[in-house]
């Protein structure tokens, strides 16, 4: 069962680094994968944060903070050590299929996707925040942006699809742990004392 899931997931990536391969897709993937390209998007999404609820500003920014750290945690400190999968840049048996850019690999291992777990943190975490509840094209938009930044990492062949997918459900699970901790918290200290 392991070892056709492995086939599978080798030959989408080969598929996607090979079927849509060029140098101007090679140059807008590198964009999308760099963490400092979306400083000015992360401004924009902190605008609507704010612009959603400014009174828990301060509570939401300490609450997406943790997701994200949540995330990239279990990503990069517990799941990367623990089952030790090489990226595909670093395993010679399939990188002798991909097209690689020189340079662009990363750590050795790479399950889960890191960026995929953070991108889906905070998307899901303006979901359930309901942030957009005026403008809900933007949910499809912040979606849109979490996908193609999973996707670019597969596309570099720094990530099988499977690890992007996994970090993606790490990101969502993140979230929905830290936003269910925060009603506990909620209605333990704060809703019974008021209304007592």
């Amino acid at each position: 069962m392991l070892e056709a899931l492995q086939e599978i997931d080798v030959d989408v990536l080969v598929w996607i680094n090979h079927t849509f391969k060029s140098n101007w897709m090679d140059a807008v993937m590198i964009f999308c994968s760099e963490r400092f390209t979306w400083i000015p998007w992360y401004a924009v999404l902190l605008f609507f944060l704010y612009k959603s609820n400014p009174k828990r500003i301060w509570i939401n920014l300490i609450l997406i903070t943790c997701c994200i750290a949540l995330a990239d945690q279990v990503a990069s400190g517990l799941l990367k050590p623990l089952v030790v999968r090489l990226r595909p840049c670093h395993n010679d048996s399939v990188n002798i299929h991909l097209i690689l850019i020189k340079g662009i690999c990363g750590g050795q291992y790479g399950f889960v996707s890191s960026h995929a777990a953070n991108v889906f943190a905070v998307f899901v975490f303006f979901v359930l925040k309901d942030v957009f509840q005026k403008m809900k094209f933007m949910i499809y938009i912040l979606f849109i942006w979490a996908t193609i930044v999973s996707l670019s990492r597969v596309y570099l062949g720094v990530h099988y699809p499977g690890d992007v997918l996994c970090g993606a459900l790490v990101g969502i699970s993140a979230t929905f742990v830290i936003v269910w901790l925060e009603g506990v918290i909620e209605r333990k200290y704060f809703i019974n004392k008021t209304t007592i």
